[in-house]
């Protein structure tokens, strides 16, 4: 008897880690939506969190956390009304650009005919078979947009719940870690709270740097493109800037609208757009990144890569944004848990 309840207290952590695999599986949706939302409440916190450690220190934390979120949400709708009205001029100007862009593709097209043809080379059917897939992948990507468009503002709503969360979690940080630091049996209780704080630690350091390289870059790029007289510039320094929080693929798939457009003003546009773009990305991965990300919260280019590829398989775009940041946050946990059993 004894021998059998043995096994069964064996048998019953498997069990219960199967019930849960299975369940997270089962509710798998669900779960990344409510990881959307804890992730735009976390960064929102930890964008007002200096604010409110410095208010604290003469308020009460509930103010603080008010004032912190006020100031914050004066600066975003003062930077959104300054920017919108020209993204969506940007963003009609772009639409109406796109036939022009495929007859300068066709007028490209024809010269290197031309050429090859004075070589001896017939290539006629090539270019009307990359005539027509210009035009199905330029279709295809406007539709893409403007879907994208419209799922971000059906999911704005869902994401009204994020600030309101972001309010809490800063206004009751403490209040918060020491209820969930007293869920934890005492024998584990150092380890788990050692591992949260290296979470925590690596988490914010990660986001902070990345966020902060991401806008650098928006801006640099938008700046740039301006200046060598790339239509659309603002739309595509947001997108850049965007797309910098998938490293290394992001950048490369912002580059190609960046450039076709670029087409439009002739080669030598052409040529300048994809000048400013690499020299964006030579001075992001030489002299921004390092100083923006130590090199505690850096990590390999093929754990990037992997990282972000698992996570698009698990959950698509959004799968690969969220992948990073929990990489970097099982790494704090692993290096605590592994600090404190040399400790033991």
């Amino acid at each position: 008897m004894e021998h059998m309840e043995t096994r069964s207290r064996r048998w019953r952590p498997w069990v219960l880690a199967a019930i849960l695999f299975a369940s997270a599986i089962a509710l798998w949706p669900v779960l990344l939506a409510l990881a959307t939302q804890i992730c735009w409440a976390y960064a929102l916190m930890g964008a007002a969190l200096p604010l409110c450690r410095v208010l604290e220190k003469r308020l009460s934390p509930s103010l603080a956390a008010t004032g912190a979120f006020l100031v914050l949400s004066l600066l975003g709708a003062g930077l959104l009304l300054l920017l919108i009205p020209t993204l969506i001029r940007q963003s009609e100007q772009l639409a109406q650009t796109l036939p022009g862009l495929m007859n300068a593709l066709g007028n490209s097209l024809e010269r290197l005919q031309a050429w090859l043809a004075g070589k001896g080379i017939q290539v006629a059917p090539m270019r009307d078979e990359l005539l027509l897939q210009a035009k199905q992948v330029g279709g295809q990507l406007l539709s893409q947009a403007a879907q994208t468009l419209r799922n971000a503002v059906s999911g704005f709503s869902s994401l009204m719940l994020a600030p309101l969360l972001a309010f809490y979690l800063l206004r009751d940080r403490r209040q918060i870690s020491a209820a969930l630091t007293l869920l934890v049996p005492m024998a584990r209780r150092r380890t788990v709270v050692l591992a949260a704080r290296e979470m925590r630690r690596e988490l914010t350091g990660f986001l902070r740097g990345q966020l902060l390289l991401s806008a650098m870059v928006g801006l640099l790029t938008g700046l740039g493109l301006m200046l060598v007289g790339t239509p659309g510039w603002l739309v595509l320094g947001v997108l850049m800037g965007i797309m910098e929080l998938i490293p290394y693929i992001g950048p490369l798939l912002a580059g190609v609208p960046a450039v076709l457009l670029g087409l439009t003003g002739g080669w030598d546009r052409a040529l300048w757009t994809l000048a400013v773009l690499v020299g964006v990305q030579q001075l992001e991965g030489g002299i921004l990144s390092p100083r923006m990300l130590s090199g505690a919260t850096r990590l390999s280019p093929l754990t990037v890569l992997l990282s972000i590829s698992a996570g698009g398989l698990l959950g698509g775009a959004l799968g690969m944004l969220l992948a990073l940041p929990v990489v970097v946050s099982l790494r704090g946990a692993l290096r605590a848990w592994r600090s404190e059993r040399s400790y033991l």
